[in-house]
């Protein structure tokens, strides 16, 4: 179990299918960089025939000219063929990485939204953003690049072997003693490299929340404690690299200390073999020109598999978005009526936790049920089972005595609308904001709408009206005018239910009646489900159910509660107290 754990994971084998419809590209690219290499080779061939010229005592000035614009030439072809495979590898990468943004951005549409809630937008743009783009490099350079860094070597070093066996095996047990020195840095890399990320994460959560906390740190006090927790997180991560790398160092530096000079034992065994009359100057300096072109060439060709492992790590996140469960939906099924039921629902998140035990309600079409009980009892959970946020583990939803999971998601989505707390507002003008729940309405028909939601007046008394930006987020708004606007959006949408989840918890107590007035608007024609800790904006509902630990203590209308349920009389003489206060 250890051994599958510390195994590396492949960008190919995680995401490699997306290469595959750029194959011919990438092949292409490294047959080019292997003509690269051998022009390349080909000129230091030609300065090589210069220097025999020269050695032979043969100056003739139209020879080594020859040589010298052959040599120029291969060297100029070397360049043209490395770039334009580099050109035509960069081409493949972005195409595969557009394919790549193109599932993800599909798959964030198949995705339950309970998804979105157990992973923050912070990280899915950081798989979707950072872990994409940073792919690119690699995936752009690795196989034609990598490709030429191994073969030119590998190319010298077969020539080195054609001139003199015996200097080129000396030079090549040298390199290769160098080179398993440094590998000495390789001990154990999966599990370190494992922990610099897990580091990293952890400094990039650490910083990320003392920003988005400052306010609340300054607020309170905590400045001290929040930072020191901040400075603990940021050290942590540095001292982790440093200490990997003072470990890894003295393989390096002794590594280095020996693999470069691979031109020292050529020099001193070909100087020995020339003193002995065994190998002519020419042939030593071809050895000596050679040589130069095999340790730079691997060092980069090592850069490379850094490279690779962390591509691989990031390949691995992305795949476990793409390979995310989706829910369960089916074909498609035409239904009379729009009656809601659950029959004994339960319901665990992936702590397995109980959450629900054997929810069972009947909400008949253009009635109003109200969620009400203490905070973590169940009640946002009842309502986002119905909305798709996941599948229930036992029993059944259904829709006109058809089960959720008969229907496609757009379906259920054209019959659901769904406001929560945590309102969310484009930085587009609040009409075009409106205008999501109906992207074909009318102005006319957009004030219409927040007119019925009592949203009228404080829209038009914004800066430009229903023309004023929200702001990031609807950050120039306040978070009960948000909220107002959520539920004008909602009422745009015109779907024969609508879920209202704690979606009055921002506004103030002036704005309440306000509220209730939309309440009553928007529940005209249509089932209306809500999630209240108000209780004045429910009093009217036919049903309301007292959630308690993940069950249904009691149900029925506002005055039948007070007389069976103690707990919601407690609650709404609260309520009251509050009101008179």
């Amino acid at each position: 179990m250890n051994e599958e754990k510390n195994v590396k994971p492949s960008f190919f084998k995680e995401l490699g299918v997306f290469m595959n419809p750029y194959q011919k590209k990438y092949a292409l690219s490294i047959v080019l960089s292997i003509f690269s290499v051998a022009a390349g080779i080909a000129a230091y061939g030609f300065v090589g025939k210069i220097v025999f010229v020269l050695f032979a005592g043969k100056t003739a000035l139209t020879n080594i000219l020859a040589f010298a614009i052959a040599a120029a030439v291969c060297k100029l072809l070397n360049a043209l063929l490395l770039n334009l495979s580099t050109w035509i590898s960069h081409k493949a990468a972005y195409h595969t990485l557009q394919d790549i943004r193109e599932a993800l951005s599909e798959k964030l549409l198949r995705l339950p939204m309970g998804y979105f809630e157990e992973n923050g937008s912070g990280r899915l743009k950081t798989i979707l953003v950072d872990h994409v783009e940073g792919m690119e490099k690699t995936l752009a350079h690795v196989l034609p690049e990598l490709t030429a860094n191994l073969l030119a070597p590998f190319c010298c070093i077969l020539w080195m072997f054609f001139i003199d066996w015996r200097l080129s095996l000396i030079a090549l047990v040298w390199i290769i003693i160098g080179f398993s020195v440094t590998g000495g840095m390789m001990t154990d890399y999966s599990s370190k490299y494992e922990g610099q990320i897990k580091a990293f994460k952890g400094m990039n959560q650490a910083v990320v929340e003392y920003v988005n906390g400052i306010e609340v740190i300054k607020n309170f006090g905590q400045a001290d404690k929040c930072y020191q927790k901040y400075q603990d997180a940021v050290y942590g991560h540095a001292c982790y690299n440093v200490n990997w790398q003072k470990e890894t160092q003295k393989y390096a530096s002794l590594g280095m200390a020996i693999a470069p000079f691979s031109i020292f034992p050529i020099l001193i065994g070909g100087l020995i073999f020339h003193s002995y009359g065994t190998m002519e100057a020419g042939s030593l300096f071809m050895m000596i020109l050679l040589s130069f072109g095999i340790f730079g060439p691997l060092m980069n060709a090592m850069n490379y598999f850094d490279q690779l492992a962390a591509m691989g790590t990031n390949a691995s996140e992305i795949k476990a978005v793409l390979n995310y469960p989706e829910l369960k939906r089916g074909e498609g099924v035409s239904t009379e009526n729009l009656d809601i039921s659950y029959s004994n629902v339960s319901f665990s998140y992936k702590d397995g936790k109980k959450v629900l035990k054997n929810i069972s309600l009947h909400i008949p079409q253009g009635s109003m049920l109200a969620l009400v009980g203490p905070s973590g009892s169940g009640k946002s959970t009842i309502a986002k089972l119905l909305a798709g946020f996941w599948d229930a583990d036992e029993g059944s939803i259904q829709i006109g005595a058809k089960p959720i999971e008969d229907f496609t998601q757009e379906q259920l989505n054209s019959l659901i609308a769904y406001v929560d707390q945590e309102t969310f507002l484009f930085d587009e003008t609040i009409q075009d904001n409106i205008r999501i729940g109906c992207p074909e309405a009318s102005s006319e028909d957009v004030i219409k709408t927040a007119r019925l939601a009592c949203c009228d007046d404080f829209i038009s008394a914004l800066p430009q009206g229903y023309e004023t930006k929200a702001g990031e987020s609807g950050g120039r708004l306040s978070g009960g005018e948000r909220q107002r606007i959520a539920i004008v959006r909602a009422m745009m949408k015109n779907a024969p239910i609508m879920i209202l989840d704690e979606a009055t918890a921002s506004t103030d107590p002036e704005n309440e009646a306000m509220i209730q007035k939309a309440l009553n608007a928007a529940a005209k024609g249509k089932t209306l489900i809500i999630v209240a800790h108000r209780l004045a904006t429910i009093v009217n509902a036919e049903q309301i159910a007292f959630i308690k630990d993940g069950q249904i203590k009691a149900i029925g209308n506002h005055r039948e509660l007070l007389q069976i349920c103690p707990e919601y009389k407690t609650m709404w003489e609260l309520t009251e107290v509050d009101k008179n206060a």
